[in-house]
């Protein structure tokens, strides 16, 4: 994964929803419940970014974690090494933030990372 210095991360939503609904064996018209087989088909299409009410209800019907959609979104594939990559980084981030590194320090007092 590069470096959040080299290049801005990119969300590949589409791609994301393709392969977590093709791990699960579910189908478009199966999502229909979090949204309209339209709307998931555009954003499949790379033509729409859902919103986090969107995110919910599409992990829901998976079965997964919001999360776990919106990492997937951000790892070119689904491989633990990709994974665990994105998942150090994010680690650091609260961890800076945790600290008061990054200004206001919201974070003091939770749960060490």
């Amino acid at each position: 994964m590069p470096s959040r210095k080299n290049s801005r991360p990119q969300a590949d939503f589409g791609r994301a929803l393709q392969q977590l609904r093709a791990a699960r064996g579910v189908t478009q018209e199966d999502m229909l419940f979090a949204t309209s087989r339209r709307h998931i088909s555009r954003v499949e299409q790379g033509h729409q970014v859902p919103g986090i009410r969107t995110i919910e209800g599409l992990a829901e019907n998976l079965q997964i974690h919001p999360l776990t959609l919106v990492t997937a979104a951000y790892c070119q594939t689904l491989d633990p090494a990709s994974v665990s990559e994105l998942l150090k980084v994010i680690k650091a981030d609260f961890r800076t933030l945790a600290s008061g590194q990054a200004g206001q320090g919201d974070l003091k007092g939770s749960e060490t990372f």
